[in-house]
């Protein structure tokens, strides 16, 4: 059995500890004409080749950002050790200084099973099956107060309101099609099938706490929905006698719902040099089944003896010891009661758009572009810039530098490198390289993290017969 806060909190709190599993697409490919993900960002931008990812080790990407939290913000060098924010060695001001009254975390990942394109006449055809994963947390300045602080005098309130997760899983089927309808315009778009895995969305709405006589008063008011096939909750009861959600288990597991979604995308040559292109990405939902879905509430008061978190004594817990321990703290502190079956519900995706402009010199050998990719996360978008470098010296190599304004914060750099000799494509790229490691070799002022690589099998060009010389030059499409 395994506890359905243990999750929550784990990912919540810990995701910025690790680099996750902002979106599901690599920015620094935008612009490679050679890359096979640049159609994944935009549609009517597709690889001059046909291509075939190799099944199951195809491609992954995977990608952690925050509007404010670094690891530097929950993790510090005491006495040449590292440990986490709840360190009496660590001042409660140093520590909440830093923070900001909302901080939000997402965690993306896209794992391809199996990706192809190819052409046929003047279309460019492709094929997807994908696993996806979307993580969106909203963790308000009181709750690291509490954490920090919550061992206070009598008559001490916190007032925690608008925490927040919501996570999606679900399968991607997708069909592509794009062409050029004239010299200026290229379009594209792609259909999705969507068979829904799971979906979490927890909120509270307000969590009140006050001490008096080393003892917390807590009044607590959200909601929990879970749809996921199979899932059943597990209680226990307090020491007044009401029954909260302690776990849950897992007896079957399969397809929770259904949903459908498009991407659009579009280019304009406005002469030889310069490009624009614009795209609106998984404009789209899920429908969760009524049998798949469970709701539960938190709703009452209940009295909390508070934490006991074993921390800054002399003989110092380990850092996962001391987040186990605030874990388990946390898991009696968050109590839902199951209000019966749940009934289904919609989830939207979350939608990107997305806005380019390149300009080429040197016979386009080299280019400069600038990216604005906007992701809608509940409750607030965000949007990321990124300007970039591409260098394409020869047929089968082209590569990139980049830099995102908005949360790379002069810490990180991108870069993205794609080799193309005949019969073999490997593409490997990141958006945020980290430049400066702690002793532990851990990226402490990173407040975003991804990686990408894939590997596939090249197809015949858009114009097999332009490149069937001896010159092997690149054809040109102008």
């Amino acid at each position: 059995m395994k506890t359905i806060y243990r999750t929550i909190i784990f990912t919540a709190l810990l995701s910025a500890a690790a680099t996750g599993a902002s979106g599901q697409f690599l920015r620094s490919a935008y612009f490679m004409d050679k890359s096979v993900e640049r159609h994944n960002l935009n549609p009517a931008l597709v690889p001059d080749r046909g291509y075939v990812t190799i099944p199951f080790v195809g491609s992954l990407n995977a990608s952690y950002t925050s509007n404010n939290l670094a690891l530097s913000d929950l993790f510090y060098q005491r006495d040449g050790k590292l440990v986490t924010f709840l360190d009496n060695r660590v001042n409660p001001e140093e520590f909440l200084r830093g923070l900001k009254s909302n901080n939000q975390i997402n965690v993306d990942m896209r794992y391809d099973l199996v990706q192809a394109g190819w052409w046929k006449n003047d279309a460019f055809w492709s094929f997807g099956i994908s696993v996806k994963l979307n993580t969106s947390l909203g963790i308000p300045k009181s709750l690291f107060e509490f954490l920090k602080e919550g061992n206070g005098t009598d008559g001490r309130t916190y007032n925690i309101s608008d925490l927040r997760m919501r996570m999606d899983a679900y399968t991607e089927l997708s069909v592509g099609y794009a062409r050029d309808i004239d010299s200026k315009w290229s379009v594209g778009g792609k259909l999705k099938f969507l068979p829904g895995l799971g979906n979490l969305d927890m909120r509270f709405q307000n969590l009140h706490a006050t001490l008096n006589d080393q003892e917390w008063n807590i009044t607590s008011r959200g909601e929990l929905y879970t749809s996921l096939k199979g899932l059943e909750f597990q209680e226990k009861t307090d020491d007044n006698g009401s029954p909260y959600i302690s776990g849950f288990d897992l007896d079957s597991f399969g397809m929770g719902g259904f949903g459908m979604a498009v991407d659009m995308g579009a280019q304009y040559k406005f002469d030889r040099n310069l490009r624009f292109s614009a795209a609106v990405l998984d404009l789209g939902f899920i429908s969760w089944s009524k049998n798949a879905t469970r709701f539960a509430k938190a709703d009452g008061e209940f009295t909390y003896d508070g934490f006991q978190l074993p921390i800054g004594d002399s003989d110092l817990p380990s850092v996962s010891d001391q987040f186990d321990a605030m874990k388990d703290d946390l898991e009696n502190l968050f109590r839902f009661k199951e209000e019966g079956d749940g009934t289904a519900r919609t989830s939207m995706l979350v939608a990107t758009v997305v806005l380019g402009a390149e300009y080429g010199i040197m016979d386009n050998k080299i280019t400069f572009g600038l990216l604005s990719t906007t992701r809608f996360y509940q409750p607030k978008a965000y949007t990321e810039l990124t300007v970039s470098a591409n260098f394409k010296p020869v047929y089968w190599f082209t590569g990139t530098l980049s830099y995102s304004t908005v949360h790379s914060n002069f810490q990180t750099y991108g870069f993205a490198l794609n080799f193309s000799p005949n019969g073999f494509n490997f593409f490997i790229g990141s958006d945020y390289m980290v430049t400066k490691v702690n002793s532990q070799f851990i990226p402490l002022n990173a407040r975003a993290e991804n990686i990408y690589f894939g590997m596939s099998v090249p197809l015949k060009y858009r114009n097999y017969k332009a490149v069937k010389t001896k010159s092997k030059k690149e054809p040109k499409f102008y």
